[in-house]
């Protein structure tokens, strides 16, 4: 719709033009003098032509067109006038008239042509200035996105690879400003170089090595698209940094490793557990029944003693192998105190120079008041004392053997270690041995697994259960040639949480007369442990099992002044029996035989001073002093 402005002081002339100049597609607009033409302009809206009579009665058309031209930037003006002459022109040219015409007017066909090519100059002058506005607009957004992008870009020549432009994240990237950027080939970015000419066209993510100003590589991944510029070929490159999602690929698979890792220990634990139990049982017989058969062997013939005594020390050895399954499973009976690692490495000073020889030099770099920890002592003297020997092994030409305490705060969780944040204190043991490879580097706690020629591969694994157990972590560190360092990190306590063990005596007093509940399902061996305490001094009641147990004490009635049972048995477990005799019982000791401590109640009731664990195997001095110190010292008549 074009709005046409006619200027005209002569009523019946303003009407003619009024008729000639009507029609569809157009608004006309009609001012009888200067002073209501120049209120039209200054109402809202567009004028795209304006016929404006040069003498008007209340002013000049020349400057009515010059005060509408500046109110209206767009309107193209034809000017009437009333002489057709040179100075006509002149004066139209000089206001800026799209063209003039000379009253009275002949050819109206003429002027509708005129008017008609002054609207569409105005068409064409908005439609360029929005076509610009919009290309302003549409420069501003892409230079908006190439600027702000979080991927670096290059623009690269497609024939001499010289890079064109860079963004703001290319300079982040790559550690050069904008300017050093255009000084290069795409070829020098790359870390194995490259050759002439830009990178080809039709790359999507694509992974790739590109260098730093420093010369430090880094992952990318390169995504290449063609762009024609006139006649110049060009490339955009988007280059994304994946450093980050490398690293966290990196410590994704590591978590996969470590947790395998745990499941095989686990798993490899709860089969070693299970077989150190029932391989309890058979030692706890062979050791009892040999005591017994040194106790009636006569003195006068030392041959069978001998023998004898060869096989007790034999079932001590095996209880050793059984007592290392138990810690490797984390199922080993414990008796934690607050102490401090500093004694455990002094306390073990002398014995553990024995242990390793005289060709490895020891040195010690203990921390000051190092926090206590809770743990079971003579766990940790193992620890720090299959470190050594395992450091020892790998220096058979001697050397030295570095040990160190240390206050650590980790402020954020080990993930690689599987250890919380917190305050733990460490224990090193560094030698300057062969070193190992990253092979068996990941292999080296796992149970049964040995690189020496004679060897159980157990004793790193048993270090690794103590620790675990005790809720602590070990980091290794080695390399082929040089060297291994073992860090044990245990959790720091506060002196309020031990409970300290009390410490069995070697002598085994007699009974007096007490009553014993006895639940074992192991057969052979609860025969044994019923010859045992009958012979010294105690009235022995039996089961197979709990349930069994049970009912033989109530069926005797009377006082049962101890409980002595096995944790796991079929129909009633140790536990529950405990549950069912107590209230009926009032005073009555307990004392559990394990061969592990999984068993939830009975950590509960390890508080109770009435309970008491012995573990699997054991001997009969050792039975019959847990016995003796739960009933109390015998009591002497008055």
């Amino acid at each position: 719709m074009a709005t046409i402005l006619i200027v005209d002081d002569e009523p019946v002339i303003l009407d003619v033009f009024r008729r000639f100049l009507e029609g569809e597609g157009r608004t006309l607009l009609l001012a009888g003098s200067a002073r209501e033409a120049l209120a039209r302009a200054a109402e809202p809206g567009d004028i795209d032509v304006a016929l404006v009579d040069k003498n008007l009665g209340d002013g000049s058309g020349l400057d009515v067109a010059r005060q509408l031209k500046a109110a209206k930037p767009d309107v193209e003006v034809i000017l009437v006038t009333g002489y057709a002459s040179l100075d006509s022109a002149i004066q139209a040219v000089q206001i800026g008239a799209f063209d003039y015409v000379t009253k009275p007017v002949s050819d109206y066909d003429a002027l509708n042509l005129k008017v008609e090519n002054a609207v569409e100059k105005v068409r064409m002058k908005r439609s360029q200035r929005e076509l610009v506005a919009r290309l302003v607009e549409s420069e501003a957004l892409h230079r908006g996105v190439f600027e702000t992008s979080s991927d670096a870009i290059l623009l690269v020549d497609a024939e001499s690879g010289r890079l064109e432009d860079a963004n703001p994240a290319a300079e982040r990237l790559y550690g050069r400003d904008r300017d050093a950027l255009r000084d290069l080939r795409y070829a020098d970015l790359l870390e194995e170089g490259g050759g002439e000419g830009g990178p080809a066209a039709g790359i999507h993510a694509a992974p790739g090595r590109h260098r730093r100003a420093d010369g430090t590589a880094f992952p990318v991944e390169v995504t290449v698209d063609a762009l024609r510029l006139h006649d110049r070929g060009l490339r955009v490159v988007s280059v994304r940094d994946m450093s980050e999602r490398e690293r966290a690929e990196a410590e994704r698979r590591e978590l996969e490793q470590n947790l395998r890792q745990a499941q095989k220990m686990e798993a490899v634990g709860r089969l070693a557990g299970g077989v150190a139990h029932d391989f309890s049982n058979v030692l706890a017989v062979v050791l009892g029944y040999s005591e017994l058969l040194v106790r009636d062997l006569p003195t006068t013939d030392p041959r069978l003693r001998e023998c004898a005594d060869g096989i007790i020390e034999a079932a001590h050895r095996a209880v050793g192998v059984t007592r290392q399954l138990l810690t490797l499973s984390r199922k080993k009976l414990l008796r934690p105190e607050v102490l401090s690692l500093n004694k455990v490495v002094q306390d073990l000073g002398k014995l553990l120079g024995r242990a390793i020889g005289e060709r490895i030099e020891v040195t010690t770099t203990l921390q000051e008041q190092p926090w206590p920890v809770l743990a079971d002592a003579d766990q940790l003297a193992q620890v720090l004392l299959n470190l050594a020997v395992n450091a020892r092994d790998a220096m058979p030409d001697g050397g030295p053997l570095h040990i160190a305490t240390a206050n650590v705060e980790v402020p954020q969780a080990l993930r690689e270690l599987s250890l919380p944040a917190g305050r733990y204190v460490t224990l090193t043991v560094r030698d300057s041995g062969m070193g190992m490879t990253e092979e068996v580097r990941a292999r080296i706690f796992e149970p049964f697994f040995t690189t020496k020629e004679t060897g159980t591969g157990l004793g790193l694994a048993t270090v690794y259960g103590i620790v675990r157990q005790a809720g602590g972590a070990i980091r290794v560190e080695s390399r082929p040639g040089a060297g291994t360092s073992f860090t044990v990190y245990l959790p720091a306590a506060d002196e309020a949480a031990a409970r300290v063990a009390v410490a069995v005596p070697v002598a085994a007093p007699r009974g007096l007369g007490e009553t014993v509940v006895l639940a074992e399902d192991e057969d052979a061996l609860r025969t044994l442990l019923g010859r045992v305490l009958s012979g010294s001094g105690y009235q022995v009641i039996s089961g197979r099992n709990g349930a069994e147990a049970l009912e033989a004490a109530r069926a005797r009635g009377g006082r049962v002044d101890v409980l002595l049972t096995d944790l796991v048995m079929p129909r009633m477990t140790g536990a529950e029996l405990a549950e069912a005799l107590t209230p009926g019982q009032p005073g009555m000791k307990v004392l559990f035989m394990t061969g592990h401590t999984d068993d939830v109640l009975v950590q509960d009731r390890l508080v109770d001073g009435d309970v008491e664990l012995i573990q699997k195997p054991f001997t009969s001095e050792a039975l019959l002093a847990h016995l003796r110190r739960l009933l109390g010292p015998p009591r002497v008549a008055a």
